[in-house]
């Protein structure tokens, strides 16, 4: 992999974690997680010979304040929202282009189009790429034309927030607690769609130019308690106390037939082209027991903490962290020169 070699001065931005008053809200748990992957970032960056600072974004004035004394060349964009809110995650990166700063992964175009499932969805039927079929919500819902079960989720969230056990759907009644409960909560448009049976991908993808497939996983439901819809909800991703968390397994590489494989890998970087990705991301799949692959989501700057998914995908494609982080500082660095 190309990567400068020369010493840069380099800004690890991210989401100052917010407190929460409410000590029964776990939410809070996948925000607080983006301090970890910045202090991965910030060691790989002092161990290849950078100057790396941490740039925790909460106040801009004084955020702004801290870019002009350092005048950092490049930032390593980790900010997933401002303040606590997701929704902001498209405007922090929106700024890091108002002040001409190069910066890393996906570009604020590409964090606001995927943040919106349901506008991505409708690019998705565009090309003719297949989606699970769908309902949005903004009210209590009056009636469905989806055929049960179905899964509701907020529609411009990440990390899973919302997607719990109680999410999948098998009659009206749970649809409109379901949808009130979500709307209450998170008060945005609930996206409803078919639920599909079956197994679920993660494909990581990396570069440009063209960009390229690392690895596929799948989670492992197998050792999944009866009972438990095989979804990777919230407790699935963040508590690790919680028994979903130990029985739900990324497979890395998995073990996918050939045909499959190719599929997979075809549709996911069908799904990279139309968002425009950059750098890295990777596309969530499901695939029902016929064989048919369903898009759920574009996943833009995916979590990169050594223990996380997309660096297990690094490490099955055979690439180091080190060159991965240095990779892209130069492709930010070369954006610039252009």
């Amino acid at each position: 992999m190309k990567y400068s070699q020369r010493r840069l001065k380099v800004f690890v931005a991210f989401n100052k974690p917010q407190s929460t008053a409410d000590s029964e809200d776990v939410d809070y748990l996948s925000e607080a997680a983006v301090k970890d992957e910045a202090n991965a970032v910030y060691q790989s960056l002092t161990a290849t010979g950078h100057e790396p600072r941490y740039l925790a974004v909460e106040n801009l004035s004084a955020d702004l304040s801290l870019i002009e004394q350092f005048a950092p060349e490049v930032l390593f964009n980790l900010c997933e929202g401002f303040r606590g809110s997701a929704r902001h995650e498209m405007h922090v990166a929106g700024l890091w282009e108002l002040l001409g700063i190069p910066y890393t992964g996906n570009s604020a175009f590409t964090l606001g189009l995927a943040q919106n499932k349901v506008l991505s969805k409708k690019l998705f039927e565009s090309k003719k790429i297949p989606t699970p079929p769908y309902q949005v919500y903004r009210e209590t819902p009056q009636d469905t034309y989806l055929a049960y079960p179905l899964i509701a989720k907020p529609a411009r969230e990440d990390a899973s927030l919302g997607i719990t056990q109680e999410s999948v759907i098998h009659n009206f009644e749970e649809l409109q607690q379901a949808v009130n409960r979500l709307l209450q909560k998170y008060r945005q448009p609930i996206l409803v769609e078919k639920y599909i049976p079956g197994r679920e991908f993660n494909i990581s993808i990396l570069g440009n130019h063209p960009a390229r497939v690392l690895a596929i996983s799948e989670i492992d439901f197998s050792r999944l308690e009866e009972g438990y819809h095989r979804i990777t909800s919230y407790e699935a991703k963040w508590l690790t106390d919680h028994p979903i968390y130990h029985h739900t397994p990324a497979i890395v590489p998995a073990e996918v037939e050939a045909g499959l494989a190719h599929r997979l890998e075809d549709v996911a970087l069908r799904v990279y082209e139309l968002l425009s990705g950059r750098d890295y991301g990777r596309v969530d799949l499901r695939v029902d027991e016929q064989g048919h692959i369903f898009v759920l989501e574009y996943n833009p700057n995916p979590d990169i903490s050594p223990d996380a998914g997309y660096s297990r995908a690094l490490g099955a494609a055979g690439i180091e962290y080190h060159d991965f982080i240095n990779f892209l500082l130069q492709e930010a660095l070369t954006r610039k020169a252009l």
